[in-house]
């Protein structure tokens, strides 16, 4: 019982954590930039410019975990895709896992997931992506990803970087799903994450539009 209402307790202040308003949540996007920009500036880390241009759609995340006995992960983060070659809008996307056990510390990873098939992408439609199992990462002390080893490309790749130190249960992949309130709040009324990607009912923002500039720059190696 006392992990259960532990449980609600935390999952209920990560769902309200990212309450913000439009402007807010355009910082938080720059932010992701910034991190993005940092994560291509590290040679460990990096995305190889080819896997980018590769890509048929990409999920930015800002993970942390913590915890002192009970442990909470929250993230937030947006995703665009390609659609006939131009990227999308963005939606803006959360995760949230919960764990009971002995454990201390705080973590904070920053991950970007590129799509690199069709039907990865097209996934982002389901109420929860989930990429454990079917990710291949980058290996590296400071990156690293989830999942098994291909032989052919993968569905999905993780790159990222951590800071931080966290001891005890983690949780082996991972999964995203569309946070409504914020986009919500970013497009002044509901939109699906299908109608954002996929279904052109939104313009992109300037904010998101600088994005895709900066991923374009990053296929190019720059």
């Amino acid at each position: 019982m006392r992990r259960y209402i532990l449980t609600i307790l935390v999952l209920g202040l990560a769902a309200t954590t990212f309450a913000q308003s439009k402007s807010e949540l355009d910082d938080q996007v720059r932010k992701l930039m910034a991190q993005f920009d940092s994560l291509q500036a590290n040679t460990e880390a990096c995305i190889p410019a080819e896997k980018l241009k590769k890509a048929t759609g990409v999920i930015v995340m800002d993970r942390t975990k913590g915890g002192l006995v009970f442990g909470y992960e929250q993230g937030f983060g947006v995703a665009m895709v390609k659609n006939k070659g131009e990227w999308s809008p963005c939606s803006f996307m959360n995760s949230h896992e919960g764990s009971f056990g002995a454990q201390i510390g705080g973590k904070s990873t920053f991950c970007v997931i590129l799509l690199m098939t069709d039907a990865a992408r097209d996934r982002l439609i389901a109420s929860k992506v989930d990429f454990g199992g079917e990710a291949a990462g980058t290996g590296g002390s400071s990156s690293g990803g989830v999942g098994d080893t291909f032989t052919e490309e993968p569905p999905m790749r993780v790159y990222g970087e951590s800071k931080g130190l966290y001891g005890g249960a983690t949780i082996k992949g991972g999964s995203v799903a569309a946070d409504d309130k914020a986009n919500q709040t970013y497009y002044g009324q509901f939109y699906s994450i299908k109608d954002i990607l996929f279904e052109n009912k939104v313009k992109p923002s300037e904010t998101a539009t600088d994005f895709v500039k900066k991923i374009e720059a990053a296929t190019k190696g720059k």
